[in-house]
């Protein structure tokens, strides 16, 4: 492994290490990122104010408050880590509740890193979207 592909996983697993309260800090979050970061969550946007494709470090920041403001995390822990070349791949066991009906929420969060010259230029986040639209969506059945 090169020098610079174990100094993106660590950087990767520091922001872990700086996590308050199940949450990433911001600002070693954003310290990370390219000033250009295009930062990636999936899910349809009619119910998910955080989905699409977020831009630089103004659209990461809505990116957070969009999601911060509708689901409140209880568990935010890092499972697994790899790393090959300038792509870092996590596995996160995400937990929580949606703020507006109090239903809760389970998912392993995939997040994809890549980076360029130390910086993450694109992060691509993958979760299980149903569990998240059942938790903001009463009329959904809640999965076991």
């Amino acid at each position: 492994m090169r020098k610079a592909d174990l100094e993106n996983l660590e950087a990767v697993r520091e922001l872990h290490a700086a996590e308050e309260a199940g949450r990433l800090r911001r600002d070693p979050l954003f310290e990370l990122l390219d000033e250009h970061v295009e930062w990636q969550a999936l899910g349809p946007s009619e119910l998910f104010a955080w989905a699409g494709t977020h831009r630089g470090h103004d659209g990461v920041r809505r990116w957070f408050d969009a999601l911060n403001e509708a689901m409140a995390y209880e568990r935010f822990e890092l499972l697994e880590l790899y790393s090959d070349g300038d792509t870092v791949v996590e596995i996160i066991a995400a937990a929580g509740h949606a703020r507006a009906t109090g239903r809760p929420f389970a998912s392993e969060v995939v997040r994809v890193w890549s980076f360029f010259e130390g910086k993450a230029v694109r992060v691509r986040s993958y979760y299980d979207t149903y569990a998240y639209a059942a938790a903001l969506d009463q009329r959904l059945e809640m999965q076991p």
